[in-house]
C-alpha cells in the first residue's frame, strides 16, 4: 500500500463509525434504554411513533400484517415464498462462481436477506401453529388466558388491571402503551434487528450499483445476468413488500447494526488485502492506495445515514397512512 496516510484516515473514519454505533447500542438498546425513557414518552404523540427505543418488543409485531388489518396468514405465505425463491438463487450463484462471491458486500446483504426471511417465516409459522392448536383445543386456550389475566391482575406493580391498561394504549400503529402483551424473546429481537439492518443495506447496495457502478465503473456493454437483477433489484422489491406488510417498528438507534455490518465488511477486506490473501478490491472506491480514498470512504459513511433516513421516513409514512385509515393497533 503506497499511500499510508490515506489508509490511516480511512481506518480512523470507519473506527469512529463503529465506536459510535456501539455507544448508541450501549445507551439505547434493550431494557437499559427503554427503562430510562419509557416514562418520558407521550404515548399518543404521533411525532415519536416509529422512532421510539425498542423497549419491549411484542410478539404480535413479528407476525401481524399491516397492524392487524390483514390476515397474518398472508404474511406467512409471502415470507415462505420469498425464502423458497431467494435461497436457490444464492445457492446457484455460489455453485456458479464459487465462494469468492462472498468477497462482495452485495452477497453479504443478499445472504442476510435470506436469513431474515427464514427468521420471519419462523415467527409467522409459530403463530399459525399456536392458532391452530388453540382452535383444536379451545378449553386449554381459555384456561391459559384466564391464568394470564389473573397473573396480571394480581401483580403488585400493575394495580389498574388489564382493562385499564388496554384503554390507555395509544390508538396508533407501532405505538407502545401500557398494554399487556407477550414479549418477543431473543429470537424476536434478532428478527427485528436483522430486518432493520438488511433494509437499509439493500437500499445502499442497489443505489450504489445502479447509481455509481453501472454508469461509471462498468463497461457500457455490460450484461446484467439473472443473478444481478435478483441481487440488485428483486431484493429491494421483496423487502419493500415485506415492509408494507409487516408491523415492525424502526427505532432510529438501530442504525448501529447497519453501521457495524458495513464496518465488519470493511475491516475484513482490509485484513484480507493487507495479508496478501486477496490481490483485488471488490469495489473500486474501496481502494485505499489512492489519495482520494478518505473522500470515498467519508462519502459512503454519509450515504449510510441517508439510506437509514429513507427507512425512517418510510416508517413514519406508513404510520401516518395507518392512522389516517384507522387501521387496528397491534396487540389491541
Amino acid at each position: 500500500m503506497e499511500y499510508h496516510y490515506p489508509f490511516a484516515v480511512c481506518i480512523a473514519f470507519v473506527s469512529c463509525f463503529a465506536v459510535g454505533a456501539l455507544f448508541l447500542l450501549w445507551r439505547y438498546e434493550g431494557a437499559r434504554g427503554a427503562g430510562s425513557r419509557r416514562n418520558d414518552v407521550v404515548a399518543d404523540d404521533p411525532s415519536v411513533v416509529g422512532i421510539l427505543p425498542a423497549g419491549r418488543l411484542s410478539r404480535a409485531e413479528l407476525w401481524s400484517a399491516c397492524g392487524g388489518a390483514v390476515s397474518p396468514n398472508w404474511l406467512l405465505l409471502f415470507r415462505a415464498l420469498c425464502f423458497a425463491y431467494l435461497l436457490p438463487v444464492l445457492v446457484f450463484n455460489v455453485l456458479l462462481k464459487n465462494v469468492m462471491v462472498f468477497f462482495f458486500y452485495t452477497e453479504w446483504t443478499f445472504t442476510l436477506l435470506i436469513v431474515y426471511f427464514a427468521l420471519a417465516f419462523r415467527q409467522s409459522l409459530l403463530h399459525y401453529l399456536e392458532t391452530r392448536s388453540a382452535a383444536a383445543h379451545p378449553e386449554s386456550a381459555v384456561g391459559l388466558l384466564n391464568e394470564d389475566l389473573e397473573a396480571v391482575s394480581d401483580g403488585g406493580g400493575v394495580g389498574k388491571g388489564v382493562s385499564d391498561d388496554c384503554d390507555s394504549a395509544p390508538s396508533l400503529p407501532f405505538a407502545r402503551g401500557r398494554e399487556v402483551q407477550e414479549g418477543a424473546g431473543v429470537a424476536g429481537y434478532v428478527t427485528q434487528c436483522v430486518f432493520q439492518t438488511v433494509l437499509p443495506a439493500a437500499i445502499l447496495t442497489d443505489l450504489v450499483y445502479w447509481g455509481l457502478l453501472v454508469p461509471i465503473f462498468l463497461p457500457a456493454n455490460f450484461h446484467h445476468s439473472f443473478i444481478d437483477i435478483n441481487m440488485h433489484a428483486v431484493n429491494l422489491v421483496l423487502l419493500a413488500l415485506e415492509f408494507c406488510l409487516n408491523s415492525l417498528r424502526f427505532p432510529w438507534f438501530r442504525i448501529s447494526y447497519f453501521i457495524l455490518w458495513s464496518s465488519a465488511y470493511c475491516f475484513l477486506q482490509w485484513s484480507l488485502f493487507s495479508s496478501g490473501i486477496t490481490r483485488f478490491w471488490p469495489y473500486p472506491f474501496m481502494n485505499v492506495d489512492t489519495p482520494y480514498a478518505p473522500a470515498w470512504y467519508f462519502s459512503i459513511i454519509v450515504f449510510h445515514g441517508i439510506c437509514y433516513a429513507i427507512c425512517l421516513l418510510l416508517a413514519l409514512g406508513k404510520q401516518s397512512i395507518w392512522s389516517r385509515f384507522n387501521l387496528p393497533v397491534v396487540g389491541k
